[in-house]
């Protein structure tokens, strides 16, 4: 099982000073975030917004082996526009979408419509499951094949804590084949995503 980092967005005005450096241009923010992490999950709010040339240009800022996941906590059973726009992110960002994720229970309807868009096996939808036992206040959400959890605020600053996460979902998600963390926050804590990079690696070693 791969373990794979990053962040809720990527354009924080607080990174300005803690990760990118002074003289980055905005538009060169995603490349910069591309080169060090390998995914990013973007709130409904903004992909929701995003416009065809901005989709587009999201697609053109990352490689081949990043990938987008757009968060659908919160989509109605009869948004129409917000089912077309997920159509339209499909479209433009091609093959850097990984797949979707909810954060609460999805409905049937929303989910299966969602699963009919999504379409493609490559693409994953990741809904709400059951929260960690021993910490509530991390979100999980999953499919057969993917473990995804959102680690909050600054939560993850404390290792102890964060071992003892991260070992409850190696073992919940022990079948899967790649466990997604996410780390929320304003913004959030680019050394603890390193961190948690490192720590996986001394518990699991770079093949699991």
């Amino acid at each position: 099982m791969r373990l794979i980092v990053g962040s809720v967005g990527w354009d924080h005005p607080g990174w300005s000073e803690q990760f990118y450096p002074d003289d980055l241009p905005p538009e060169w923010r995603l490349s910069y975030y591309a080169n060090e992490f390998q995914m990013v999950l973007l709130p409904l709010d903004c992909w929701l917004a995003g416009n065809q040339e901005q989709l587009c240009a999201w697609r053109e800022d990352v490689s081949d082996r990043f990938d987008f996941i757009l968060d659908i906590t919160g989509m109605a059973t009869g948004d129409v526009n917000a089912m077309a726009q997920l159509d339209r992110c499909q479209a433009a960002l091609g093959d850097r979408l990984a797949g979707v994720a909810s954060w609460v229970s999805l409905a049937e309807p929303v989910r299966g419509r969602v699963q009919s868009l999504l379409g493609a096996e490559a693409r994953f939808l990741a809904a709400a499951t059951d929260p960690l036992e021993q910490e509530s206040t991390v979100q999980v959400a999953s499919n057969a094949a993917i473990g995804c959890a959102l680690i909050p605020g600054d939560a993850g600053r404390d290792l102890k804590w964060l071992r003892l996460v991260m070992e409850s979902l190696a073992a919940r998600f022990s079948g899967a084949s790649a466990l997604r963390l996410f780390f929320a926050g304003v913004p959030p804590q680019v050394q603890v995503m390193r961190e948690a990079v490192i720590l996986w690696q001394l518990l699991y070693g770079s093949g699991r």
